[in-house]
């Protein structure tokens, strides 16, 4: 199976992404689908880049249709002619997530018959986890589609949410957006020798919309509309401009992703999450400026992963100041869509409520990319900062190994912590780390396992 993915994706580049998911599900299915629909595998390889899902539309993928009614009630009456034990999914060695180790066949069959009020079904919930399980980011293998989804197939994500986050079904979330409540508020690094660059960003949820992932065309558009009128109403240094990607063409679309301005266009995961229907349809980005040449220290998201992504991010480490233009941004957006009678979703328990788990509590994650060129060589390194309620990836993402000695550097917790208290563990943990690669530049020796001590 693996080779004859690798197979297609050689020969049909530019959508490779869905053809192969295609092999993954079931090859019999995708051609069906396929012909039923009248697309040759011709026809559908012409479009290229950000539009090159577009044709591909109809084309299922496990069977499933890539548009309106994936994950409907039409489109998943017909499970019931199966037995919960018929139907538990298959798991190889290669699925580690969370998903597969609290799937049991006890739970499924407990919550195979049941549905959201949006008609999400634990198989939707599942499906980016089942598809692709030796892969997925973070190791979760599982995605919301609604607020309800957490109550309704709460003997699922109840015990994810407390294992991933060490957070109970009893605990309740706190919130704290007020920058002033931070303890040290200097620049880490005014000379930007170590700290590059810092960037925080925010998910959110609009409340009473389904999540991207269950999300019909009209819902998706709802969503657009209300960033859109929010957006507009930003003044001072949060002004700019909104960019809908169905408008946008290849050159530019590529050149904002690889600036990460930008969302990535679906690839193997985020289809099989169901996050990549009718793309690019009222996907968009909003940035503070008027030039694309210029570059924003403002960013908005809208409909890639969560309804919005909202981030600040500038050169050197500065936080305080990303933390309170991000703060102004969010909520003048929110104040704006209280008025049209919306407001961000928000939960006692779970803090601000999104699709994928990882991010319930916060939704942030705040980082810095940080040379750190001796320290990263001292083994011990990434347990020291994971000790510290730190996480380190390469600079370019989650899927960066390579070790190049400049690593983005982001807070472990989401739920169960409020963002001022995020915000000073990183400030706190990555000013020892420099801390310590000053000593080793001057030729000091250190010793890590005496230093998680004083951690």
């Amino acid at each position: 199976r693996l080779l004859i993915m690798h197979s297609i994706r050689r020969m049909v580049a530019p959508v490779g992404v869905v053809a192969s998911v295609a092999v993954l599900v079931g090859l019999d299915s995708y051609s069906r689908r396929a012909e039923g629909s009248k697309i040759s595998a011709k026809s559908s390889t012409q479009g290229e880049g950000i539009h090159a899902l577009t044709a591909l539309s109809a084309v299922g993928v496990g069977g499933v249709a890539l548009c309106e009614g994936w994950g409907s009630r039409k489109s998943t009456k017909r499970i019931f002619k199966y037995s919960a034990d018929d139907d538990y999914p298959y798991f190889s060695k290669w699925h580690r997530t969370l998903m597969r180790k609290h799937l049991t066949p006890k739970v499924y069959k407990q919550l195979q018959p049941l549905r959201t009020s949006n008609g999400f079904t634990i198989n939707d919930v599942i499906a980016c986890g089942t598809t692709c399980g030796y892969s997925v980011p973070r190791g979760m293998g599982c995605m919301a589609g609604d607020y309800e989804s957490y109550s309704l197939f709460a003997p699922f994500f109840s015990p994810i949410i407390k294992e991933y986050h060490d957070f109970s079904p009893t605990s309740r979330h706190t919130t704290d957006l007020n920058p002033s409540h931070l303890k040290s508020v200097k620049d880490l690094d005014p000379n930007s020798e170590y700290v590059l660059s810092t960037r925080i960003r925010v998910a959110r949820s609009i409340r009473g919309l389904p999540f991207p992932a269950a999300s019909s065309r009209a819902a998706r558009r709802k969503v657009e509309s209300l960033a859109r009128s929010c957006t507009e109403t930003l003044k001072g240094d949060l002004q700019g401009m909104y960019m809908p990607l169905n408008d946008m063409d290849n050159d530019v679309n590529d050149d904002l992703i690889q600036r990460h301005i930008c969302f990535d266009n679906p690839d193997e995961w985020s289809i099989t999450a169901r996050l990549g229907q009718d793309w690019p349809d009222a996907r968009g980005v909003y940035i503070n400026c008027q030039d694309l040449d210029e570059t924003p220290d403002f960013v908005v998201w809208v409909n890639e992963e969560d309804h919005l992504r909202i981030m600040c991010l500038r050169k050197g480490g500065d936080i305080f100041a990303v933390f309170e233009k991000l703060v102004r941004g969010v909520n003048a957006m929110e104040k704006q869509m209280k008025e049209q009678g919306y407001q961000f979703l928000h939960d006692e328990h779970l803090g601000y409520v999104v699709g994928c788990p990882t991010n319930l509590g916060t939704g942030m994650r705040a980082s810095m990319h940080v040379k750190l060129i001796k320290l990263a060589k001292l083994p011990g390194f990434i347990d020291l900062c994971n000790r510290m309620g730190l996480d380190v990836r390469g600079k370019h993402g989650e899927k960066d190994t390579r070790q190049s000695g400049i690593f983005d550097i982001s807070n472990r917790h989401r739920l169960g912590f409020s963002e001022v208290e995020l915000i000073q563990l990183m400030i706190d943990g990555v000013s020892y780390l420099i801390e310590l690669e000053k000593k080793l530049e001057a030729g000091e020796e250190i010793d890590l396992e005496k230093e998680f001590n004083k951690v």
